[in-house]
């Protein structure tokens, strides 16, 4: 049970790291709209929003917005420019968008938010930036993992004692029923194990 929940979780890891590529490849030229011109199809500037969050060019991301361009939109996969910023280490692209109202709680198609994706890439700075934001911090994908989960499943150890004391629960039951503990402990990953013990996980 909980080796298939690590499976889903790896395959989740795995067609993120392929559709992050894959927009990668080819970066669009990033034109953006003529100064005080309105949108009427924001959509037509998709390719540029989204390569400009993953690239962290601010002076487009910030000309599509006043230009009229729905912050939160998101590609075919659910990823918004916010979890994109994230998950490619743009810290001042996440910062910008944060502060120009973009929701840093909006999940994927596969309910994994930018919190997830931070700790799934490793980028610690981004991470702690997210962790304080007003989202709930054991908010679940849609295998009921939250950032916790990750973290001591990704390795991200140092960050589970700033997560608990936020508030996230050592003991989270995912949608199979199993926990973070139960799953490093299936997995024979001692070190996760006792990082989650010193937090208080007890099952």
């Amino acid at each position: 049970m909980h080796h298939h929940t690590r499976l889903k979780l790896a395959a989740a890891g795995a067609v993120a790291c392929i559709a992050f590529a894959a927009g990668c490849r080819s970066t669009p030229e990033l034109v953006a709209p003529p100064q005080g011109a309105a949108i009427s199809n924001p959509h037509q500037y998709d390719d540029e929003w989204f390569a400009a969050a993953r690239l962290g060019r601010i002076d487009i991301l910030k000309a599509l917005l006043e230009a009229g361009y729905p912050i939160d939109s998101t590609t075919d996969a659910g990823y918004t420019a916010l979890i994109l910023s994230a998950y490619d280490d743009q810290p001042a692209a996440l910062d910008f968008l944060m502060q120009a109202g973009a929701n840093p709680c909006l999940g994927d198609k596969h309910g994994n938010t930018a919190l997830m994706g931070a700790l799934f890439k490793g980028e610690l700075p981004i991470a702690r930036s997210l962790m304080n934001t007003h989202c709930a911090i054991d908010q679940t994908n849609n295998a009921g993992e939250t950032a916790l989960s990750f973290a001591a499943l990704f390795g991200r150890l140092t960050l589970l004692p700033q997560l608990v004391s936020r508030g996230a629960n050592p003991d989270h039951t995912d949608a199979h029923g199993g926990t973070a503990l139960q799953m490093a402990e299936a997995q024979g990953n001692r070190a996760a194990a006792n990082a989650l013990r010193k937090v208080g996980a007890t099952r």
